[in-house]
């Protein structure tokens, strides 16, 4: 049996996921794909702009097999945070072989080779990265100049997210000694940022044009008919700018010394966001306030998550060391009960398709009881801080636990 792994977000399921997944599929010639995906808060620092389940379904349609949550202790992390995450779900199914990811260089090469200065870290790349730093810049540029002083100018492709993303990918493989093989293919369409709608437009592009409501393009039929079932019934969309009120609030009770307990909070940064909850009357001009070439928008936003939910630094720290603690079942195809079971016999971490059953589930295993538990809380409390800000938001807090797996028959 042949497993490819991909991770995604699908936020929401495009052209060029469609792509990428076919592609993936070609290539590898898998008997399964497993897909693990964000939940209601993503790696950009923003919530989905529909739920998961409904992007679950979305990744079903479109030929997954297999979709497992990602933790969000882990979705909201920068590359390096969201990759650890990950790759730990993949690799703990000991099932999957290979994971295909999307890249803007298409240079599995290169891409190994950066890694493998990441992950050894020699001296020269560490006095390299400090001496950036200090000049003030933000760390992925402070890293990049670093690496250009070992691999001449192929460092400039980690100017690129989806390259960074897969660099990450790498590192994470090889920290856990895994035996999965990475491939990328080439990153099509419009750019990740990209606010622009092209024929193959990007996921930031088609946020966009729903905020503005203007008509979508570049969804395959099934996605725009799920996202369109979903906005009729009161399940979005859901934007960045619902929640800015409440982060304002936030960092208006914690103070700079509040914040300062707040993962993510140094180098002044808790002073830049005080003084920007004074005074800034929306996002928009938040984001310019505290916004240097240190402190860039996407990094901004997930503190401001993390100002939402009040991470602390040992809560990070603890799940980036140990790894995701289970295996989250979002939904799966009929004919995938094989692998399945395979996972549910082979995982080193308990499958959880039943969260009524999460306590009897991790007892016995070889897991962190205190962290796991402390994993799905977290889990538990985004998605009903999420679901709050919908119209169909009547008895949210069990809503996690009344939803059914989806099922693609």
């Amino acid at each position: 049996m042949k497993v490819l792994g991909v991770v995604v977000e699908y936020n929401p399921f495009h052209a060029g996921h469609l792509y990428h997944l076919r592609n993936a599929i070609d290539l590898v010639k898998p008997d399964f794909t497993i897909a693990v995906m964000s939940g209601n808060f993503v790696q950009r620092g923003e919530p989905a702009i529909v739920e998961k389940f409904a992007r679950t379904e979305m990744a079903l349609r479109a030929g997954v097999d297999v979709v497992f949550e990602l933790p969000a202790i882990y979705a909201i992390q920068d590359a390096s945070g969201f990759a650890k995450g990950a790759i730990g779900i993949l690799n703990s199914t000991n099932v999957v072989d290979d994971i295909v990811f999307g890249s803007e260089s298409n240079d599995i090469e290169n891409i190994e080779k950066i890694a493998s200065l990441v992950f050894e870290e020699p001296e020269e790349f560490k006095n390299g990265l400090k001496e950036n730093l200090k000049a003030g810049l933000s760390f992925p540029n402070a890293r990049r100049l670093a690496i250009s002083r070992l691999i001449d100018e192929k460092a400039e492709e980690m100017r690129y997210s989806n390259n960074i993303l897969g660099i990450e990918y790498v590192v994470a493989l090889k920290k856990l000694r895994s035996k999965i093989t990475p491939h990328t293919i080439k990153r099509i369409g419009s750019n990740y940022n990209d606010e622009n709608i092209t024929s193959i437009p990007s996921a930031t592009a088609i946020r966009k044009a729903i905020f503005q409501g203007k008509q979508i393009e570049g969804l395959p039929d099934f996605s725009a008919e799920i996202l369109q079932r979903e906005f009729s019934n009161g399940r979005g969309p859901v934007f960045f700018e619902d929640f800015f009120d409440l982060v304002r609030q936030k960092i208006i009770l914690l103070r700079r010394e509040g914040l300062e307990n707040i993962y993510g909070f140094n180098e002044g940064l808790s002073e830049r966001f005080f003084r920007a909850a004074c005074f800034a009357k929306d996002s928009k001009s938040f984001l310019q306030l505290v916004n240097t070439k240190r402190f860039t928008i996407t990094r901004i936003k997930r503190r401001m998550v993390y100002v939402i939910f009040e991470i602390e630094k040992s809560f990070i720290s603890r799940s980036n060391e140990s790894g995701p603690q289970y295996l989250r079942l979002l939904g799966f195809r009929k004919q995938s009960r094989g692998v399945l079971r395979l996972i549910s016999d082979r995982s080193s971490i308990p499958l959880i398709s039943n969260l009524s059953e999460f306590k009897s589930a991790i007892q016995n295993r070889n897991v962190d009881i205190a962290l796991a538990q402390e994993q799905l809380n977290f889990d538990l409390k985004v998605s009903n801080l999420y679901k709050l800000h919908l119209k169909s938001n009547t008895n949210i807090c069990k809503d996690d636990f009344r939803k059914p797996i989806i099922y693609e028959g």
